[in-house]
């Protein structure tokens, strides 16, 4: 045997012992290594549905509320029945007012001092009140204050009497009164002293 021959047959022996060496090797390591256990990924969809099934879970109830909304409903109920109260008394006076209004009453108009002299008409105080306003029915009384002697005759200086009513010559202290059975407005003046003018409205 040449020392070629022995040099190849010590690599082929190498190489063998090499490749055990490796094969042996990997296994004591693979055998050495513990296992290590991957954690696994935490259920997203069972945490974030979780706190969402936790609020829809009914809550509890507050025991007052109830009551709260019953006394409110109440006081609602109360404030309507005052204001319906209300309103029906101020109806029922208006109403009364108005039948009071609608009465026949007696009107009282003076005849003024110092009305058979001109200037009265200026403010329209010949009679006073000058302008008078009563229901059907009524009656007013036309007292002279004046020393001298007027009249109360129905219409105007300008057409002359009408035919209504008239008084005739009203003597100082007297009256004279008419009632009105008749619904409108009629003017009035005094004969002897045209200027003095009155209205009595009729309704």
């Amino acid at each position: 045997m040449t020392s070629i021959d022995k040099a190849a047959i010590g690599w082929s022996i190498g190489i063998v012992a090499a490749f055990m060496a490796i094969a042996f090797g990997g296994q004591s390591i693979s055998e050495v290594t513990p296992d290590v256990e991957i954690p696994e990924a935490p259920d997203v969809m069972q945490e974030t549905t979780e706190p969402a099934m936790r609020s829809e879970e009914p809550q509890m109830a507050d025991p007052f509320a109830d009551e709260a909304a019953k006394v409110k409903e109440k006081q609602m109920m109360e404030s309507e029945e005052k204001m319906m109260a209300e309103e029906s008394m101020k109806s029922e006076e208006k109403m009364m007012a108005e039948e009071k209004m609608a009465e026949p009453k007696t009107v009282n108009v003076s005849i003024p001092s110092g009305s058979s002299t001109p200037g009265c008409e200026e403010t329209n105080e010949c009679y006073i009140p000058a302008d008078t306003t009563v229901p059907k029915g009524s009656t007013v009384v036309w007292t002279n204050d004046d020393t001298a002697a007027h009249t109360v005759t129905a219409g105007t200086a300008q057409s002359g009497p009408s035919g209504g009513f008239d008084s005739s010559l009203i003597s100082a202290g007297s009256t004279f009164e008419h009632t009105f059975d008749q619904t409108g407005s009629f003017d009035y003046f005094c004969v002897v002293h045209p200027w003095m003018t009155g209205s009595v409205t009729v309704n």
